[in-house]
């Protein structure tokens, strides 16, 4: 889910964390010690996840499967871990009864609980390909440039972007930085700063003309399959009944107005509960992101 300056979006976007899963059960294994036995039901599938684990004094070892609080220290809702042993790994931080680091667990999950079989140093994400926010637009030509400075400042961008999101087919409204975002403060807006990215699902002629009467800065309008109103009654759902009739174990939920879909944060992503989405919503609706990815 992220420059040094968060961009400006155009759109309510909820973002949804959900409660941790299960009761406590934490083994201390001194250093050399075997885990203990397996309790309950942990199956044969292995899952890996590089995560925060968190000990605190009002619970013993947790995986962070959801949101970590940017406090010192750190907090989150996890999936108790039945047989964490620090001295199985390395640099961890600890403060006010608090331990956490960043690590790289395998293990079994039951459902409630997680039995590590193997932990070892925290494997950094592969950086993301491309820029999300950019225009999708072909680069007009001449480049991006204001057609009208006058009318290409942060109160005119203001304006268009509510106007974009009051149209029933709204679909998402954001900018896409033509200088580094650093360099663009609250209020100073420059004309040839950024391109107005709108999407709808509609008429993008109609629109693109009553955008271009009042915003004279650059401008991409572009199509969507879903509305914002669409994509917020999908995650609403989801976050109930829908979530719930599907036995999907949810930690947060977001909107990403770029590429038009739900972001559902989940324990673990079976391949029926895809499918199920899919058919009920539609192919690109709705993205699962486990915490619990299997080891192949």
């Amino acid at each position: 889910m992220p420059r040094s300056r968060q961009r400006l979006v155009a759109a309510i976007v909820a973002f949804v964390v959900f409660g941790g899963a299960g009761a406590l059960v934490w083994v201390a294994l001194g250093p050399g010690d075997d885990p203990p036995p397996p309790i309950g039901d942990y199956g044969t599938t292995l899952y890996e996840s590089d995560a925060v684990v968190l000990q605190s004094s009002e619970h013993g070892a947790e995986l962070c499967v959801g949101v970590v609080d940017d406090s010192y220290p750190p907090q989150c809702s996890g999936i108790p871990i039945s047989n964490w042993n620090w001295g199985m790994v390395e640099g961890e931080e600890s403060a006010s009864g608090t331990t956490w680091g960043q690590f790289h667990v395998v293990g079994r999950y039951d459902g409630t609980e997680f039995m590590v079989t193997n932990a070892g140093p925290y494997r950094q994400p592969s950086p993301d390909d491309g820029d999300p926010f950019a225009a999708p637009c072909p680069e007009p030509e001449g480049g991006w440039i204001a057609t009208d400075p006058s009318r290409a400042t942060e109160e005119h961008l203001q304006i268009v972007m509510r106007t974009a999101e009051r149209e029933g087919d709204s679909a998402g409204i954001w900018v896409d930085y033509l200088v580094p975002p650093e360099m663009v403060d609250e209020g100073t807006v420059a004309p040839n700063d950024v391109i107005l990215v709108a999407a709808f699902t509609g008429d993008l002629v109609r629109h693109e003309a009553e955008l271009r009467e009042i915003w004279g800065g650059p401008l991409c309008v572009t199509r969507h399959n879903r509305t914002m109103k669409e994509l917020e009654r999908i995650q609403a759902e989801i976050a109930s009944e829908v979530g719930d009739q599907l036995g999907i174990e949810k930690t947060w939920s977001s909107i990403d107005v770029t590429a038009n879909e739900v972001e559902i944060g989940v324990v673990v992503a079976d391949e029926d509960v895809r499918e199920a989405l899919d058919e009920r919503y539609g192919p690109g609706a709705v993205e699962l992101h486990p915490a619990l990815m299997h080891v192949l």
